[in-house]
């Protein structure tokens, strides 16, 4: 297997992981979140799946949109830190797009907050 695909397939790997990790963190909570400020099923539903097709497109768009650059001679170590420059491009990404979306429901849950 050539260094580029080794790199890609191991950023792949870890990135797909990430997203299974943070979809599982966070959609349950999320989601009674939602429920509770909308009272809409469907609402809840549409931005939980917002939510994940967010993260899981920005996450992929970062691992896709690397290549390496390996000269002769590749040790170990290059594998490594070109893995984890990936993982610093989805680490970001997934932080941008994360605070994003958690203003965009702090707005959603302020205007659409029951009054006591």
């Amino acid at each position: 297997m050539s260094p580029h695909g080794i790199v890609f397939l191991a950023s792949l790997v870890l990135a797909v992981m990430l997203l299974t990790l943070m979809d599982r963190l966070l959609s349950p909570g999320l989601r009674g979140l939602l429920e509770e400020v909308t009272a809409l099923p469907a609402a809840a539903e549409f931005y939980l799946r917002a939510f994940t097709l967010a993260i899981a497109f920005i996450a992929l768009a970062a691992v896709f949109g690397t290549h390496p650059d390996f000269k002769g001679g590749v040790h170990f170590m290059e594998y490594v830190w070109s893995v984890a420059a990936v993982l610093q491009d989805v680490f970001q990404n997934l932080l941008i797009v994360l605070l994003v979306y958690v203003a965009l429901i702090t707005v959603l849950l302020v205007s659409l907050r029951r009054k006591h």
